[in-house]
């Protein structure tokens, strides 16, 4: 048995922090202790973490309290590894780690765009110096798609041979027992008369849309169509307004956060990602897998590899709302390839991306008891 160590801010809900979960009852499964080591305890993942888990939480507010709560947490329970989820837990990590224990760091977003857009400066000069100080010192950085992984080889400096790509693990039993849940919304009423088109993800600029509100208006001008927008974040009074100057207030919902966006995501017509940019998807795959029709904005990276060069969805440029208002149709015109899609999802299966992750850590040989 080893002792994982997994290492996040919180876990609020967003896509790296259902990863977490999601592993460590993979973990568990297998017959493998895991603890959670945050900066904040809070957030609506808190429910689903393994009841055989632990979780120790950071005293006070900030870098260093997070930081003493990861050293305390590796003197007095020795973990075999630290797994930290983003590139900031990494560097923490491998600071109050000291090289005691073997740190291997998760990137889940395109780090270089990621840092230059961020909004604090620390975020957009900072980040990049500690990454390539701190991250080649790691046992080894694990990209969530190809994209990623190239990405923070270059900007971080990581040697080759330590930078694994390993896709996330989104694929439950759970999963699909929730995307199979019915829906009490007049939006997706059998046989009605509108196109349905769904979108998830928080509401900041990365996520653009506004490029999507623009194109539902495009649509609009051809056939009905209703947008149900799942996600809560700082822009939403900002794009309620927009909608409404767009004419289509009337046709948009923001739905804000849902314990259960997959019965959503699997009941509408079209899903739609909009993103500047992204790491790898997680929507994308959920949506596949409930059997949604997909269209997404082609960004760096990751929605090109979840739809393989655009065989199981459409790819739009990014930023340019009358071409994805074009793509909202074709995909929803799409002939659906069940056999081919059912194999291209396997290697988001949770069970099989946890045997990587152990692969990758050195810890698929070690004896559960």
């Amino acid at each position: 048995m080893a002792r994982i160590g997994i290492v996040i801010y919180s876990l609020a809900g967003a896509g790296a922090e259902r990863v977490s979960v999601n592993l460590a009852h993979e973990f568990v499964a297998a017959g493998h202790a895991v603890d959670f080591v945050l900066a904040h305890g809070e957030g609506e993942l808190i429910a689903e973490v393994p009841t055989a888990a632990e979780m120790q939480v950071a005293q006070t507010v900030g870098a260093r309290g997070w930081r003493a709560a990861i050293r305390d947490y590796v003197q007095e329970q020795s973990p075999d590894v630290l797994l930290a989820m983003m590139e900031g837990a990494g560097v923490l990590s491998i600071q109050a780690a000291k090289g005691a224990v073997p740190v291997y760091v998760v990137s889940h977003i395109h780090f270089s765009r990621h840092c230059r857009h961020a909004p604090r400066w620390k975020e957009r000069w900072l980040m990049p110096l500690a990454a390539r100080w701190y991250l080649p010192r790691a046992a080894g950085v694990i990209g969530v798609s190809r994209g990623v992984s190239e990405d923070i080889r270059q900007v971080a400096g990581v040697r080759l041979e330590r930078v694994h790509t390993i896709y996330n693990p989104i694929l439950t039993k759970d999963f699909y027992r929730k995307a199979a849940e019915p829906v009490d919304h007049p939006w997706f009423a059998p046989h009605r008369g509108w196109l349905t088109v769904v979108t998830a993800g928080r509401l900041t600029e990365q996520k653009d849309h506004d490029t999507l509100l623009r194109a539902i208006a495009y649509v609009n001008n051809q056939r009905p169509v209703r947008l149900m927008v799942l996600g809560q974040g700082e822009r939403l009074e900002e794009l309620q307004a927009l909608a409404d100057e767009l004419g289509i207030g009337a046709m948009v919902k923001f739905a804000g956060f849902d314990a259960n966006p997959y019965r959503y995501i699997a009941a509408s017509d079209v899903f739609a990602l909009s993103s500047r940019w992204e790491g790898l998807p997680t929507v994308l795959i959920e949506a596949l897998a409930g059997g949604a029709k997909v269209v997404s904005a082609d960004c760096p990276s990751g929605p090109r590899e979840v739809l393989d060069d655009g065989r199981f969805g459409e790819l739009v440029p990014v930023g340019d709302s009358e071409v994805l208002a074009k793509g909202i149709t074709r995909a929803y015109e799409r002939e659906p390839t069940p056999t081919e899609l059912a194999h291209h999802l396997k290697q988001f299966e949770s069970a099989s991306v946890a045997r990587q992750y152990l692969g990758a850590m050195g810890l698929s040989e070690r004896e559960a008891k």
